[in-house]
């Protein structure tokens, strides 16, 4: 921590996405001032210098007016003058993969011992059918601190089926070389990275260590932080939804006419 009165240099380090969908994704918070979030983050005498945000152009594919909401937000973002925006990409894909969770209703599942599922939510255990509420599925706790599903092994002769993704790709390199870039140029005495990709943990470490920079690895608000990140971070803090609730942009920007999109 800083002497009483010293000014520490930091940058900060958001992954975009990882902040979405730890602390934003379905609470009323969206419209988010990152700076005025990590300042609450932070003890006093740490001056944000930089905030380089990270993340890609959304696709309207599911979602016709995500494009747009997300434009008004980085137009918000623009105008903070610390800020720098480092765009990735998406990459639509279709990938072939078997089936472990055969959501029908009211069909025979030929099972070793056939099956004919109600109405529901379910899932097959080989060969028995348990229906669950949705969101009562069993989980566990993953590495990167995300509550999942437990994984299930599908059968030799699993339905196999064609599916559609969008994959974010770039945000954590994109982070992890100007993390290291930023370090070794000596442009900060801190960092903070706001992200649960454990992904980073090696450029954190080596910032850490062998820069003997502080870095605050901020974990997004439902997630547990990574064991991994915890234990090469010099600082760890957690997202609360007070904090989401008192850094959040004016409706709209004084002097710039950018508004709070509707629904947010």
């Amino acid at each position: 921590m800083p002497f009483p009165g010293a000014v520490v240099r930091t940058h900060v380090y958001v992954d975009g996405f990882n902040l979405y969908y730890g602390a934003l994704k379905g609470t009323r918070f969206k419209w988010l001032d990152p700076i005025r979030l990590v300042a609450l983050l932070l003890p006093r005498g740490y001056r944000i210098d930089r905030l380089r945000y990270f993340t890609a152009r959304v696709s309207g594919k599911f979602d016709p007016g995500a494009p747009a909401r997300q434009q008004i937000y980085l137009k918000a973002l623009a105008t903070l003058p610390e800020v720098e925006i480092h765009y990735g990409r998406f990459l639509a894909k279709t990938a072939w993969r078997p089936l472990a969770n055969l959501p029908v209703a009211r069909r025979r599942i030929d099972t070793p011992k056939p099956v004919t599922l109600p109405e529901g939510d379910h899932r097959v255990y080989g060969a028995r059918a348990q229906t669950l509420p949705v969101g009562r599925y069993p989980d566990r706790r993953s590495a990167d601190g995300a509550v999942r599903s437990a994984p299930m092994t599908p059968l030799r002769d699993a339905v196999i089926a064609e599916f559609h993704t969008m994959e974010e790709k770039g945000s954590d390199v994109n982070l992890a070389a100007h993390l290291l870039n930023d370090a070794w140029k000596d442009r900060f005495e801190a960092a903070v990275v706001i992200s649960n990709d454990t992904d980073l943990v090696v450029p954190i470490r080596m910032v850490a260590e062998e820069r003997r920079r502080p870095v605050f690895v901020v974990c997004p608000g439902q997630w547990q932080i990574a064991p991994q990140l915890r234990e090469v971070a010099s600082h760890v803090r957690h997202i609360r939804p007070g904090m989401l609730r008192a850094a959040q942009f004016r409706d709209t920007l004084p002097g710039t006419g950018i508004s709070k999109p509707a629904g947010w």
